[in-house]
């Protein structure tokens, strides 16, 4: 009996020091790790996957704890930083970065611009409406792209309705603008409005001659679709869709526009799935059967079965 005690005070004894051990390596690993401002330090690599890598571990921190550090470094001389340290703001959506990047609209490197403006647009601050206006016609591709995009998710009519109605105005215009990336990005911008009074501009763009633009056309479509509309503005829109449909069309295009059909809900298009389902390519018929599903389940199990016995 006084060996079984002695054994268990034994295992008591390794519990308690192994317990300690691990304490200590784990107290060991948070001091010894990286600290936030050696991670800000690494953004000085020349190495794009060293600054990934590091961003990768600052967005873990707390952001009282980065935040603030990144603000101190957003003029810093090199490009790369600034650039690094203004995504890793937009990254955070931390409303303390919003006179920082409203600043930072105006770096030398255009890059940092588009991405201040990336930044504010995942932040959406109405602060930021009036500086990202001023930069809605900026010549540089990458920097309007970003400005249009951020203008829909910054406007608010409760705190700048004034603004937010000219923020609308450009985000129309530019939805016929020279650049497909001007035109996707006022689209998606468009989108915070509720695609408001522009059912027809996103019909003619959904046979833009470009696919991207195209694409996301045909996305809002289906967004625009679903809502309360009057039937006209309602069979306009399923047209332009069955016409996404078409088999020159995109194979991603011919997918989206069947998810947006389904997410309208109207019944007519059953008869065009089911043709997909039975002639398309092993892709559309994936996307028309969980469509078909998401509209009439009774005739996808029945076709679903027909290939069953089929086989």
């Amino acid at each position: 009996m006084a060996g079984t005690l002695f054994d268990k005070q034994k295992r008591g004894s390794a519990r308690l020091a192994l317990g300690a051990l691990l304490v200590g390596a784990s107290l060991g690993m948070a001091c010894g790790g990286p600290t936030p401002e050696e991670y800000i330090q690494q953004f000085k690599s020349l190495q794009k996957a060293e600054r990934v890598k590091a961003a990768n571990q600052l967005i873990r921190f707390d952001a009282d704890e980065v935040v603030p550090l990144l603000i101190e470094e957003a003029d810093s001389e090199y490009i790369r930083v600034r650039f690094e340290v203004i995504q890793l703001l937009g990254r955070f959506k931390d409303e303390r970065a919003v006179p920082t990047l409203i600043a930072a609209l105006k770096d030398k490197s255009p890059r940092v611009a588009a991405a201040a403006a990336w930044a504010l647009g995942q932040i959406g601050a109405p602060a930021a409406l009036a500086p990202l206006l001023q930069y809605a016609r900026d010549p540089t591709v990458e920097v309007r792209q970003y400005v249009l995009g951020a203008l829909g998710s910054c406007h608010s009519y409760e705190a700048e309705p004034a603004l937010s109605d000219s923020a609308f105005r450009v985000v129309r215009r530019a939805l016929r603008a020279p650049k497909p990336k001007w035109r996707v990005a006022a689209l998606q911008s468009l989108r915070a409005y509720q695609y408001r009074d522009a059912v027809e501009e996103v019909i003619r763009m959904s046979v833009d001659p470009s696919n991207e633009v195209r694409y996301v056309a045909v996305q809002a479509l289906g967004q625009i679709g679903s809502a309360a509309l009057r039937r006209p503005a309602r069979n306009a829109i399923y047209e332009a869709l069955l016409v996404a449909l078409d088999a020159d069309e995109l194979q991603s295009i011919r997918g989206k526009a069947m998810h947006a059909l389904a997410e309208m809900g109207d019944k007519r298009a059953v008869p065009h799935l089911q043709q997909l389902m039975r002639e398309g390519t092993e892709e559309d018929q994936t996307a028309a059967r969980l469509a078909l599903y998401k509209l009439s389940p009774e005739v996808a199990e029945v076709m679903r079965r027909t290939e069953l016995g089929a086989k």
